[in-house]
């Protein structure tokens, strides 16, 4: 055996045991009748990193089966495709809460949050603020990317997926003035959203399709999913005057605020699917296993708001309800880990057709 015949069979490790058993000799053979000879023979070579790359994409793709593919597979794909829908119906609200915030701030209720918050968007008219507002209303092709998933279309709601995550932040990139603390603050707030893209783009292959619904269930599904975006917007606008006012203990709004933005909303959406879950847990087991893909996303992302050790009463009252969610989280994440096992352990034992 040639040291690139070795190198060749170690990369399709990457396969499953049983699709190995049948088609490796195949593959390593297809392998080396491509592969140059160059001045010391085969064992001078490497796998070309485009054959590296189709090799992990046939692993994911294996991994990940549609109804074709084995129990466990299945179970699996089933899981990081509900996760793939559970986060874009997620991020389908905010997208809508982001948007709507943008036109109160701009104009349709301008009082509605402090003058010193619109003064740092930039002056009207400016390039500045234009780029503000575009990045508030890009997170609406979360909803576009939801419609085009439930219609069947799961190239355009990859596409859809990844400009509204990407986009906002070309649009007005981060500032890190604490170094890496700063940036590993900003990465895990950033992971619960690209957990949701990832999940889209390798759940969703040729081999799993996304059934499409018809056009009428698409619109309300995403509809579903945008009116809670846009009432949250209205309780943050209200949360804002009361801020003004000063009519309601400052400790107050903040603990309130704590549950609307982005880690705490997460952190309601998943107790609700826990919850569930443990009433179906019979039949739960694709959505349980979902979950708590998302959840550990989530938990970094709370986590990513705390200052532990900091004096203040705000910054205590944020560590409490944050403290607070993070460990919600994880007792939720642990219960549905538990609800997943089982389903696991059904469809290890269940038999092959």
């Amino acid at each position: 055996m040639s040291v690139l015949e070795r190198r060749y069979r170690w990369v399709l490790r990457l396969l499953p045991a049983s699709y190995r058993a049948e088609r490796e000799e195949e593959m390593v053979s297809a392998f080396l009748e491509g592969a140059r000879s160059g001045r010391a023979g085969l064992d001078d070579q490497r796998p070309r990193w485009m054959e590296i790359a189709s090799v992990a994409a046939l692993a994911v793709r294996l991994r990940l089966g549609g109804p074709e593919a084995p129990p466990r597979s299945f179970l699996w794909g089933e899981a990081v495709r509900r996760a793939a829908v559970l986060g874009l119906v997620f991020w389908t609200m905010i997208g809508f809460l982001s948007a709507v915030q943008a036109l109160i701030a701009y104009g349709i209720l301008a009082d509605a949050l402090p003058a010193d918050v619109i003064m740092g968007i930039g002056d009207a008219g400016s390039p500045d603020r234009l780029r503000h507002v575009l990045a508030d209303v890009v997170p609406l092709l979360w909803a576009g990317s939801l419609g085009a998933l439930v219609l069947g279309r799961s190239r355009t709601a990859k596409a859809a997926a990844v400009a509204a995550l990407v986009l906002p932040y070309m649009l007005v990139p981060p500032v890190f003035p604490g170094g890496w603390e700063m940036v590993a603050r900003w990465a895990c707030m950033v992971l619960p959203a690209a957990v949701t893209v990832l999940a889209l783009v390798i759940g969703f292959h040729r081999d799993a399709p996304p059934p499409p619904l018809p056009r009428g269930q698409a619109l309300r599904m995403v509809a579903l999913a945008a009116v809670p975006g846009i009432l949250l917007a209205l309780v943050v606008a209200d949360l804002s005057s009361l801020s003004r006012a000063e009519t309601v203990p400052v400790t107050l709004l903040v603990q309130a605020s704590l549950w609307i933005d982005v880690p705490g909303l997460a952190c309601v959406s998943l107790l609700a699917v826990t919850v569930w879950c443990l009433a179906r847990r019979r039949t739960s087991g694709p959505v349980a296993l979902a979950a708590a893909i998302l959840t550990m996303p989530a938990v970094l992302s709370r986590a990513a708001t705390l200052h532990p050790g900091a004096a203040d009463s705000i910054t205590e009252t944020i560590n409490l309800v944050g403290g607070l969610q993070a460990a919600l989280l994880l007792a939720g994440g642990i219960t549905l880990a538990v609800l997943s096992t089982q389903a696991l352990r059904t469809a290890a034992n269940a038999p092959l057709t």
